[in-house]
């Protein structure tokens, strides 16, 4: 009977997250319908950003996992979340970061490509450190008792090494650019359409419906292929990791630190010369307020969905001793995505909760989970391997081993998801909302150029997380409180 359920919950989380792929059958089979000229020149567009992109980012990811491997062992993980922050925080803060330092502004592929390289290079120098770690053992030393130069120990060692985990990294970042909505739509301004903004015109301006299906499926499949690449396994090395001169570098350590100035100070400074602006919040206060109420009851609704799939999929691994087959269907497209609710709901206002909600939730759900949760559950399969022998319910295993012992990466789980869901405007513009959301309004201001009420926009927004988040925490730690007592 266990097992049967547990297949039950495997199929059932996959169903729900190919739920969008279904839509595009049912309401179109295999018809095709593309305009071969137009459809080169957007595909040219992507590959080019994306290429260009991840190319710099790696390639400014060599001396940043230097100097991060240059740092105390104490101070790294710090390090770490610096230059994570970009790649975690919503996009919005990334564009207002690069619009406040590039003035002017070159919109186009030329834009695109410098907020994909602010996002993504921090991202590619953790994972460059951790392949180094992992694979380069103590031949940096070794190198240096033989008198190898520098020069010779990268060419000879550190490149073949490490070569299958930089086209991983590179291959990663240029799928993650590849399938971007948000940055083309605002840095591109016209100048730098590619796939996902085609697509996006393609439904909502021309209502050219199977070019836009056509264009999806062909994107879809570009990526997938291209996210096989992303993913290739490689060996780590055999003997342990111990620091090298030839794998440390002091001005990689300084580069470190200006990459994390540069984003954390231009966002600060950016803040602080709009508070010029500060009257922004009595003049739209009657719009202000109505939109902050409605983004709260949308975010809600996507918070109950989530702690359901939740549940859910670490049920299954408590069952199965693995993941869902859902567990590596990571949806690949915003507009893929957006597109598919906009044709499987009406379009009325009275519809846009349930599309933005089901939206956010086959993009978001998979990718946070993979990001915060995957490790640190994984981490406990020991556990609930030895509490399963023991005879424990699923149920309690899943509070008692899983919740009480991850209470730190859920809660980083949960203040992500809250402050990504307040902030995006790409996955609500792809369903076709009609209803306007905090996210959405600070975009309205990005867009046409008011950079110092898109900054307000973003600082309220993190107020407003903060405090939902600090809500929702104690409300939590009640239901903590009064399921310990009941137990007794």
């Amino acid at each position: 009977m266990k097992e049967i359920k547990a297949r039950l919950l495997n199929w059932g989380l996959l169903l729900y997250f190919l739920i969008p792929y279904c839509i595009f059958i049912f309401f179109f089979g295999w018809k095709f319908e593309i305009d071969i000229n137009e459809s080169i020149w957007a595909l040219r567009n992507s590959l080019l950003q994306a290429g260009v992109a991840a190319a710099i980012a790696l390639f400014m990811a060599i001396p940043l996992s230097q100097g991060l491997l240059q740092a105390k062992p104490k101070v790294r993980p710090w390090l770490k979340l610096l230059l994570l922050l970009p790649q975690v925080m919503p996009a919005l803060f990334s564009l207002l970061v690069a619009f406040t330092w590039v003035r002017p502004f070159p919109m186009g592929s030329t834009g695109i490509i410098i907020v994909y390289v602010l996002i993504n290079v921090g991202f590619a120098a953790v994972l460059l450190a951790q392949a180094v770690e992992s694979k380069l053992g103590n031949l940096a030393n070794v190198a240096e008792v033989f008198s190898v130069s520098r020069s010779d120990f990268t060419r000879k060692i550190y490149l073949p090494l490490l070569k299958s985990d930089l086209r991983n990294i590179i291959f990663l970042i240029f799928a993650f650019c590849l399938s971007s909505f948000s940055i083309p739509l605002i840095a591109g301004g016209g100048k730098g359409t590619n796939l996902e903004v085609l697509i996006y015109e393609k439904i909502f301006l021309e209502q050219n419906w199977a070019k836009a299906f056509s264009l999806c499926l062909f994107q879809t499949v570009l990526v997938v292929l291209i996210g096989k690449l992303a993913v290739a396994k490689s060996s780590p090395g055999g003997a342990p990791f111990i620091e090298g001169r030839f794998l440390k570098s002091k001005t990689g350590l300084g580069l470190l630190l200006l990459y994390s100035s540069f984003f954390l100070g231009g966002y600060a400074a950016g803040l602080v010369k709009s508070f010029a602006n500060f009257d922004f919040f009595r003049q739209y206060s009657e719009d202000l307020l109505p939109v902050t109420l409605y983004s709260l009851t949308a975010l809600s609704l996507y918070l109950a969905l989530n702690f359901a799939l939740l549940a859910a999929w670490l049920l299954g691994f408590v069952l199965n001793g693995r993941f869902t087959k859902a567990h590596n269907l990571i949806s690949i497209s915003t507009v893929v995505v957006g597109f598919s609710v906009y044709l499987g709901f009406p379009s009325t206002r009275e519809f846009d909760l349930v599309k933005i909600v089901l939206a956010m939730s086959f993009i978001l759900f998979p990718a946070l989970f993979k990001l915060f949760l995957q490790k640190p559950v994984e981490g406990l399969s020991r556990q609930i391997e030895i509490a399963r022998l023991y005879g424990v319910k699923p149920a309690a295993l899943l509070v008692n081993v899983i919740v009480r012992q991850l209470k730190g990466p859920l809660m980083l789980w949960l203040s992500v998801l809250v402050l990504w869901f307040l902030s995006d405007f790409a996955i609500i513009r792809s369903v076709g909302a009609q209803r306007q959301t905090l996210g959405l309004l600070s975009e309205s201001f990005l867009s046409s150029y008011r950079l110092e009420l898109s900054y307000l926009m973003s600082s309220y927004i993190i107020l407003i997380s903060v405090i939902f988040i600090s809500s929702l925490y104690l409300v939590l730690r009640m239901v903590n409180v009064i399921y310990k007592k009941s137990a007794f």
